[in-house]
């Protein structure tokens, strides 16, 4: 009875789940010859919502039920734009653009200097066609990879929260993984030699070339390169120029490829570019790529929502070195309507993360109402499987849950007789996936080491009861704290505990040596940006002495604990070396994923003390400095009487403030 009744449920909420959503599903091809019109954009315009055909022209469009008497719109540059009510469809739909025949006739008479007040006007035209406030959008993006052999070594994919500035600043954007999901297509071995990559989840920022305003549209570079008109197109009824660039003769242009640019308002629609391969011999040219590659390819556009031309959707293709591809492709999915919103800080994606590490569970129902791109047919046969069927379901939703279901028994997967594609890569959150992370922090400091005004007198003796060497007499001033510099490292080994090593030093007029070690653990209080309290235990080897005066060396050249001092002048100190139990309470604001603001403070408590005198050398090159315990040939008086004890209070406290850099 109970499974019935839980049947019955499902069965309920799968059909309100499939009333919720209208989905629309074909292929859109060429009208005259049949050929499938790759990346062609499929969606409601009004509505914001949308995606792009796969390369062989198939497409699945889901859109909210209440959206039925909209109009799905399907536009491809140099065809006539498809326009049809979404009630009047029935899936699957073979949608034909006709082709529009390009024009030349505008263009016969235009030199190169025409052209490039084209591309003047149209960057001029950027605040007007372009959003002048922040925009939020949903986006779907993929990245997948190969080995020199063209075999797939992984394909990943998430829905992306995308927060982009106004188009009248560079400024970068940010990303937030809304869901993700991956499938690991080679062995451990393969993975670990090939990794994936960082920033491709930034592709909507990176690769748009309108907003970073990249060299070839940029009239300082002008004289790098060498423009023409190919000819006029159409999209979505309005004519476009078709404007090629190349490296001019002699030029240091480091790309070539097409700009698709409205004759009527001046915006830019399209570019399809590479990187020439001298260019490719800058190893950093951030945001279109970083590191060592032997060719990188784009195809970027955008579209039109209430009269501004948004980022669209984006192709990137690299070859790497070792010859492997390497794919990253992003669509804009869903424009939100009004001022757009930053993504909350704890989701944010940081540049330098690497998407395949960071995609988490997959969730069917999520899934199963979003847009997403058709795999291409590369993609289909990755899986390396016996029939082109079980290809077909790499990102199917029953096989992903079964999959997700059987990732911690993969390994023995074929004790079921099933064909098995690859491996779900576990989630980061496993104990034993835990990576060591390196952290280093400097600051600065009051340490509250308390000293009394006092009348005292310094000197080293030749022997017990020889004539003075050194001597030093005067005022000790009262002294409540010493200012402090710091530098730390902490190494975590654990995603909550961590060794912490560190080094202090006085800004002036002291000898105030530390060298502490030992261990902590933190704790975040915040669930949005992270506010960590930490907690650390350590040893401290701790010098400290107070400068009483500089005495005349009127002896000449003596030997103090084995070291020559010829100086004619000499720094006399006196104070304590310490152990201590140094414990330290710690808060840690994170300004930004690498970067925090620390209050630390601190308590010694010692368990170990000698007194000494210290000699430092005066006018030398490379100056001495002697600690000498005390002994018979040291004197020491305080107020007249003999004095051997500390000068400062038992225990203490320290405060510090600084930045971590993570």
């Amino acid at each position: 009875m109970r499974f019935t009744l839980l049947s019955m449920l499902l069965c309920c909420f799968q059909l309100l789940s499939a009333q919720s959503h209208i989905v629309i599903s074909g292929t859109i091809t060429d009208a005259d010859n049949g050929r499938p019109l790759a990346y062609a954009h499929v969606g409601i315009p009004e509505r914001g919502i949308g995606t792009t055909a796969g390369e062989d022209g198939s497409f699945t469009l889901k859109a909210p039920e209440q959206y039925a008497q909209s109009k799905l719109s399907v536009s491809f540059i140099g065809y006539a734009t498809y326009e049809r009510s979404l009630s009047a469809l029935q899936s699957p739909v073979n949608i034909r653009l006709k082709a529009v025949p390009t024009s030349l006739q505008e263009v016969i008479v235009m030199d190169e200097s025409a052209v490039e007040d084209i591309i003047r006007r149209a960057v001029r035209r950027i605040p007007d066609n372009y959003p002048d406030r922040p925009s939020s959008s949903t986006a779907f993006y993929r990245e997948s990879r190969t080995n020199a052999q063209m075999e797939y070594l992984y394909i990943a994919e998430g829905v992306l929260n995308i927060y982009k500035t106004s188009y009248r600043n560079d400024k970068e954007g940010q990303v937030g993984l809304i869901q993700g999901r991956k499938v690991i297509l080679s062995g451990d071995d393969e993975t670990v030699q090939h990794p994936g990559f960082s920033s491709g989840h930034m592709a909507a920022h990176r690769f748009d070339f309108v907003k970073n305003r990249e060299d070839f549209i940029d009239e300082s570079y002008f004289p790098e390169y060498q423009y023409w008109i190919e000819n006029i197109t159409t999209y979505e009824g309005r004519p476009v120029y078709v404007i090629r660039f190349d490296k001019a003769e002699g030029g240091k242009g480091r790309m070539k490829g097409a700009l698709y640019i409205d004759t009527l308002s001046y915006a830019f629609l399209r570019a399809q570019f590479e990187i020439l391969p001298e260019g490719l011999s800058k190893a950093n040219d951030y945001p279109l790529y970083s590191g060592s590659w032997k060719a990188n390819r784009y195809t970027v556009n955008y579209r039109k929502v209430d009269g501004a031309w948004y980022f669209s959707n984006a192709l990137r293709e690299g070859v790497y070195r070792d010859g492997g591809i390497y794919s990253n492709e992003i669509t804009s999915t869903e424009l939100q309507t009004g001022r757009g919103k930053p993504v909350p800080y704890i989701e944010r994606l940081d540049r330098g993360d690497e998407f395949l590490d960071i995609t988490g569970s997959y969730d069917e129902a999520f899934w199963r109402d979003y847009n997403t791109t058709p795999l291409s047919a590369a993609l289909q046969t990755a899986v390396q499987v016996r029939n082109q069927e079980k290809a077909q379901e790499v990102f199917d939703s029953t096989f992903i849950v079964r999959l997700q279901t059987r990732r911690d028994s993969v390994l023995r997967s074929q004790e079921s007789g099933s064909e098995f594609m690859g491996k779900v890569t576990p989630p980061m959150e496993k104990a034993d996936g835990f990576k060591w992370r390196f952290q280093s922090s400097v600051g600065l400091g009051a340490h509250f080491l308390e000293t009394q005004a006092a009348d005292m007198r310094l000197a080293y003796l030749e022997s017990a009861d020889g004539p003075a060497i050194l001597e030093s007499a005067g005022r000790l001033n009262a002294r409540s704290f010493e200012p402090t510099y710091h530098l730390e490292f902490s190494l975590f080994f654990k995603p909550h505990l961590f060794i912490r090593g560190g080094w202090s030093r006085d800004l002036y007029n002291s000898i105030y040596r530390e060298r502490s070690l030992g261990l902590g653990t933190q704790f975040n209080l915040s669930k949005g940006r992270p506010l960590f309290v930490r907690a650390i235990a350590q040893h401290s080897n701790h010098k400290y002495a107070r400068l009483l005066g500089q005495a005349n060396n009127d002896y000449g050249k003596f030997k103090a604990e084995g070291k020559k001092i010829n100086a004619n002048k000499v720094n006399m100190y006196y104070g304590s070396r310490t152990h201590n139990l140094k414990l330290s309470l710690e808060m840690a604001l994170e300004l930004n994923p690498g970067l925090e603001f620390f209050v630390r403070g601190s308590y010694w408590l010692p368990f170990a003390r000698q007194q000494h005198i210290y000699l430092k050398e005066r006018q030398q090159l490379f100056p001495k400095k002697v600690r000498i315990p005390l002994s018979d040939e040291v004197l020491v008086e305080r107020n007249g009487e003999a004095f051997d004890g500390r000068i400062t209070e038992n225990q203490s406290l320290a405060v510090t403030v600084g930045l971590v850099f993570k």
